[in-house]
């Protein structure tokens, strides 16, 4: 129940399922994940470290899909739960993902606010406009 895989492919989760699931904690098991990457001198391999968990208390992992995943996005089913598309081993550093994703919601609250904005400034002209027309 309270697998990676579970998680993504049950969508329609109890409150109290995912009261559950976290209280349970998060997946941490070995993945065998490497890579290699070719530089200009020499090539360099890079392996996944179990160490990575302690570092980030929100990662967990799957060893079905061999990735490493957002735990909270997990429990709490965000719409787009983002996978770390690489890994922590990819071409893509996390940091820069993560950077990415962060500001992926920061555009997602601008666009909220413009909205709002946009619907009381209509409010407030109405307002305005039956003030200064009190016969209408």
């Amino acid at each position: 129940m309270n697998s990676v895989d579970f998680l993504l492919t049950n969508k329609d989760i109890t409150y109290e399922i995912r009261m559950e699931i976290k209280r349970l904690g998060r997946p941490i098991p070995d993945l065998i994940i490497s890579k290699t990457d070719v530089g200009k001198s020499r090539n360099y391999s890079r392996n996944y470290n179990s160490s990575v968990y302690d570092r980030f208390k929100w990662l967990c992992g799957c060893p079905k899909r061999n990735k490493l995943f957002c735990f909270i996005c997990l429990v709490r089913v965000a719409t787009k739960v983002h996978g770390l598309k690489k890994g922590v081993l990819g071409k893509v550093d996390i940091r820069q993902q993560l950077d990415s994703a962060y500001r992926e919601t920061i555009r997602c609250h601008n666009e909220t606010v413009d909205k709002n904005r946009h619907i009381l400034n209509q409010i407030i002209n109405c307002i305005k406009f039956c003030e200064t027309n009190p016969g209408l």
